[in-house]
């Protein structure tokens, strides 16, 4: 859309948003702080929410709920994430034990979702079952932000970029531990892994980078060592996973994106059961922890220093999860929300929110 100047692109977040959108390079741009503490910007906000014809957003978006938009607006919910271990919306079994006012409000914000891109037929009945959609409102593109994963020179441009920002990756097998929000602990985490064990008893070659969840503000007792590097700051998650020679995690949905690169993967899932009653997952098969689990640091520790990687269970889950993901999913989406493109569109008057 950057690249048709006839567009107006209109970009609405919260200033804690990490991506820079002044970067991309679209002359009619403008860019607003969509939060209380920025009046102005908020209502700014508003009135393009009120007028634009088309609206893309990227997660649960509340505001929404007060929303009525016109016949002709289409939305499409990009979501955040390629595909589900945990449950949310209306399969988080603590759900049913909000207000039914509240109940009202997430379904109203869901129903606004008219077109939900989606890689699998998998990740389709998730958002069927957890927002309460009907499979007529899922376009079966795969999911732009896997595009990264096939772009061989966007991935050269990434690893330059993540080894400029961090040059001490640089010669060191790279663990990637990234573990997921606890609804208790959105403040602050305190890391079960210890990672003070880790480097005492993984070789020197070895450096972790610790990546917390976007809803976790800081981690409590992590190590000052030359060889830990806390990257919950850095914009660009997929960069972090080209750097990356092992993924330590637990329910996030980053294997998703990860299995793309097919390296190994190590579960540490050590609340599985107090987080199946408090949050929920899906199943515990290979289709959703796609590589060894581990209860205890030690295991994590043994784990990493296995050379063994079973290449056919991450390409199966690859494949149950990116099954429409392909390379090309932000041009068959494009094509898809703007039909009259694919008919040599000449009128090029739109305005587009993100």
């Amino acid at each position: 859309m950057a690249r048709d100047n006839g567009h107006p692109i209109v970009f609405v977040n919260q200033t804690r948003c990490k991506i820079d959108f002044s970067a991309i390079p679209a002359e009619n741009k403008k860019i607003y702080a969509f939060e209380s503490i920025n009046i102005v910007d908020t209502l700014f906000s508003i009135y393009h929410l009120a007028t634009a014809k088309y609206v893309f957003v990227d997660n649960y978006a509340g505001v929404l709920s007060a929303v009525t938009f016109r016949k002709e607006v289409k939305c499409v919910q990009l979501w955040h994430a390629a595909g589900a271990i945990k449950k949310f919306g209306w399969s988080d079994p603590e759900t049913n034990a909000r207000s039914a006012r509240a109940k009202a409000r997430f379904q109203q914000v869901y129903d606004r979702f008219q077109f939900i891109p989606v890689g699998s037929q998998q990740m389709a009945d998730i958002f069927s079952a957890s927002f309460h959609v009907d499979q007529s409102h899922f376009l079966y593109t795969g999911v732009p932000q896997t595009d990264f994963y096939f772009d061989e020179e966007a991935k050269a441009r990434g690893l330059e970029r993540v080894k400029k920002a961090f040059p001490s990756v640089i010669g060191k097998k790279v663990v990637l531990y990234a573990p997921t929000f606890r609804k208790d602990a959105l403040q602050k985490m305190e890391l079960k892994l210890d990672i003070a064990k880790m480097l005492e008893e993984l070789p020197d070659d070895v450096l972790i980078i610790v990546r917390l969840h976007p809803s976790v503000h800081e981690a409590a007792k992590l190590p000052d060592h030359p060889r830990v590097l806390l990257a919950s700051d850095y914009p660009h998650l997929n960069e972090l996973l080209l750097v990356s020679d092992i993924l330590v995690t637990d329910y996030s949905s980053i294997p998703v994106e990860f299995s793309l690169l097919g390296k190994k993967m190590i579960f540490y899932t050590y609340d599985s059961e107090s987080y199946g009653r408090t949050q929920g997952i899906w199943a515990e098969n290979s289709h959703y922890f796609p590589g060894p689990i581990a209860k205890t640091t030690s295991e994590v520790i043994q784990h990493i220093a296995d050379p063994e990687i079973d290449y056919a269970q991450i390409e199966d889950f690859r494949n149950h999860w990116n099954t429409y993901s392909n390379g090309h999913s932000t041009k068959h989406l494009i094509m898809s929300i703007y039909e009259e493109e694919s008919r040599g569109r000449s009128s090029h008057n739109e305005t587009h929110h993100a």
